[in-house]
């Protein structure tokens, strides 16, 4: 069930979020190590004086709104279990969840999602003891700077799901967001690690993900028991095949302009292309 926060219409203005100083990024990524197991909610706050704002492009978040981003994430926590510890299938679902919430409710253009510093903030200051939740520290102790700080957005806890929502929204569909159960963080992190090439496509990267479900277990013509057996039948997996059709999809993309394509001759190219790479594999 998605939980949208506010009207995402075209009518309503996009919103500026806090971008926190490199500084204070990096004195509250220590905060976290110096905080005890269970106290990270101590340093959720809706505001930083450690931050500013873009000059145009919007009107800025009001701390009210930031309190609504907070509890409507922190609903989905407490539904998966938090604060004790999550299973993959309850992380699986957190992310499905939040990607909606984060999308549907920050209401941020591209443009503003690709700050790296908005993601500290969020991260940091407005959702830690969330963040931390998703990605504890490690056996050592210490936190992946990548998932807080924002350094690399296709690894931030918060970035990474706004980025999916988004790419992966089909407005033709009863529900925009059923692409985001087609594939697991590991394969999709395949093709968002191509982000340039591939992801800057969301139509290419829907015909992908749509190709995969066709093409895979998860086929919707298939029940679940016969679809299973479908794919155990074939000598190479559906995984495999993804990542060869990936690999052949950038070579493409260095000469052919896939920008000007339809969905539907998008969706034609890759099947063909996924055809091509799965009887090349042998399977």
């Amino acid at each position: 069930m998605s939980r949208i926060v506010g009207d995402t219409g075209n009518r309503v203005m996009s919103l500026l979020y806090p971008r926190l100083l490199p500084g204070e990024t990096e004195r509250r990524f220590r905060m976290l190590h110096e905080t005890p197991a269970g106290g990270h909610a101590s340093m959720a706050d809706n505001h930083s004086s450690r931050a500013v704002y873009a000059a145009t492009g919007g009107r800025r978040v009001t701390r009210d709104e930031l309190d609504q981003l907070r509890g409507s994430v922190l609903r989905v926590a407490y539904e998966q279990g938090f604060p004790a510890a999550p299973s993959t299938a309850r992380r699986t679902a957190f992310d499905r969840e939040v990607a909606q919430v984060l999308r549907e409710g920050c209401r941020m253009v591209p443009g503003e999602a690709a700050q790296r510093q908005v993601w500290a903030f969020l991260a940091l200051v407005l959702l830690p003891d969330v963040c931390v939740w998703r990605w504890p520290a490690d056996a050592g102790n210490r936190y992946v700077a990548d998932r807080f700080k924002g350094t690399d957005l296709t690894r931030h806890a918060l970035a990474r799901l706004w980025t999916r929502a988004h790419v992966l929204r089909d407005d033709a569909a009863d529900d925009p967001y059923h692409l985001l159960d087609v594939l697991g963080e590991a394969d999709l992190d395949q093709i968002m690690a191509r982000r340039s090439a591939l992801a800057g496509s969301p139509a290419l990267v829907r015909a992908i993900v749509r190709t995969h479900r066709e093409d895979g277990a998860g086929a919707g013509s298939l029940s679940h028991a016969d679809a299973s057996r479908t794919e155990a039948s074939r000598t190479v997996s559906a995984r495999t095949v993804l990542r060869e059709s990936l690999t052949r999809l950038l070579r493409l993309t260095a000469f052919v302009d896939l920008d000007s394509a339809s969905e539907a001759e998008l969706g034609h190219l890759v099947r063909q292309v996924r055809s091509e790479a799965r009887a090349a594999l042998g399977g």
